[in-house]
């Protein structure tokens, strides 16, 4: 929101307001207020307003009139928007008054907190499986190779358990009671929680293991197996845990920036990824390119970023991300 004269103005959402009272203001008298702000003090002739507000349309000298005098009537104060004889008009923005300590100003833009690597030796291992031998004698293995673990005796028991939502790996059980391995899975994948899995039964068939790899298991191991064939499973996975966590992380950053941007700054970023000009946009959307470039450049400015190429990326993630769900198990 910017202060000019007695109203508050936002022009990405095209809306005025005075002591907190909407104003009705026309399309056009916001383009001629957008290219004014955008010259910041220089003088604008009158051509290059009718140019920019009136594109491929002839109109007369006395339409760019009614607008300015609708704007200083808006603004209640009619020196702000300067007439310079012969010339054109000018917005004088350091006549500004001071707005008072109440009055709402634009917030700004959070930086991105900067997430150290994941330490892949740190990864978790949570173990789901309704036989307490197999859990005791697994329990002692990753004890003894100094891995951080945690038993389930049933998928209830770890969707009621207060998890931290940190990066994870799960050992699991296809035949537990109630929920099966692959329901849990299933439930926890909609949950977005980027947790791999290893199977583990003991009456495997081909089917049930395609299914369990198609719904993104990492490994399916049949009873009885080797210790140093869970071990090396188990120190590749957690490796992808740790990675998957980060990518999830840098998912779920892009998306808080993302939730900044308004309606209309929503419609314009696919335009500006898909490489398309300010001119291009404007006359996708219609709207005016100095419209355009101002929504640039605010995009840019919530998103973080000064590169469209870190544009590109951030708005990869952004369409990558999952339909969202709750942020931890519990």
């Amino acid at each position: 929101m910017i202060r000019l004269g007695q109203a508050t103005i936002s022009l990405e959402r095209r809306e005025a307001f005075l002591d907190g009272r909407p104003l009705r203001v026309g399309g056009r008298a916001f383009e001629v207020l957008s290219v004014l702000m955008q010259a910041d003090g220089r003088i604008v002739s009158k051509d290059e307003l009718i140019n920019q507000v009136w594109p491929d349309i002839v109109v007369e000298e006395n339409n760019l009139q009614v607008q300015i005098s609708a704007l200083r009537k808006l603004l209640g104060a009619k020196e702000i928007i300067q007439t310079v004889a012969r010339r054109g008009y000018r917005l004088l923005k350091d006549r500004e008054p001071k707005p008072p300590a109440f009055t709402a100003m634009a917030a700004p833009v959070p930086r991105a907190p900067q997430q150290p690597p994941v330490d892949a030796q740190s990864v978790p291992v949570l173990i789901v499986d309704d036989e307490a031998r197999v859990r005791t004698a697994l329990s002692r293995l990753l004890r003894a190779e100094g891995i951080e673990h945690r038993l389930f005796a049933s998928a209830e028991e770890l969707l009621d358990a207060p998890l931290e939502n940190g990066p994870a790996c799960l050992l699991l059980d296809v035949s537990l009671p109630d929920a099966s391995g692959l329901q849990l899975q299933t439930t926890l994948t909609e949950r977005g929680h980027p947790w791999p899995v290893i199977f583990m039964t003991g009456h495997g068939t081909i089917p049930m293991s395609v299914q369990a790899m198609k719904a993104g298991a990492v490994e399916f191991l049949t009873k009885p197996f080797n210790d140093d064939e869970l071990l090396d499973t188990l120190h590749t996975t957690r490796q992808h845990a740790a990675t998957a966590y980060e990518q999830w992380q840098r998912v779920q950053q892009a998306l808080q920036l993302a939730a900044l941007l308004t309606p209309r700054e929503r419609e314009v970023l696919p335009l500006i990824v898909a490489g398309l000009a300010n001119k291009q946009i404007a006359n996708q959307l219609g709207t005016s390119e100095v419209t355009a470039k101002v929504h640039r450049k605010h995009i840019m400015a919530k998103m973080q970023t000064r590169s469209l190429v870190n544009l590109v990326e951030l708005y990869g993630l952004i369409s990558s991300a999952r339909p969202p769900g709750p942020s931890s198990l519990s």
